[in-house]
């Protein structure tokens, strides 16, 4: 089951390290809401927030009042040199550790092997 795209970060790497610069969270209302975490600014998720993201199909553009399909737009804009758009929304734990015949659980080590059979 896929859980709704929530948050959405902006990292800058065009330098040495990479760092994210900028986060759009979907609010209790529904909209986006845009954090810019750079003291710098980064002023392409400011831009996406005035103006929205351009959409090739069907052409247009949707604002963050569209709340998820504007993060899930982020999400598909073509790739850029100096930054890329990660979704860091929260997820299900996984599922619970699978018990095997030979093993305590998935925390069982690579040289763990099932036990021999007696002929």
């Amino acid at each position: 089951m896929d859980l709704p795209t929530t948050v959405v970060a902006i990292y800058d790497i065009g330098r040495v390290e990479a760092r994210k610069v900028a986060e759009f969270r979907l609010a209790d209302d529904g909209r986006a809401v845009l954090t810019v975490i750079d003291p710098d600014g980064c002023l392409l998720a400011e831009q996406w927030y005035a103006r929205g993201v351009k959409l090739y199909e069907p052409i247009g553009r949707i604002g963050p009042g569209e709340g998820t399909r504007f993060l899930r737009a982020l999400l598909e804009t073509p790739g850029m040199s100096y930054y890329r758009v990660v979704d860091e929304s929260p997820r299900a734990p996984t599922d619970p550790p699978v018990a095997h015949p030979w093993g305590k659980s998935r925390e069982t080590g690579p040289g763990d092997s099932p036990p021999r059979l007696q002929p």
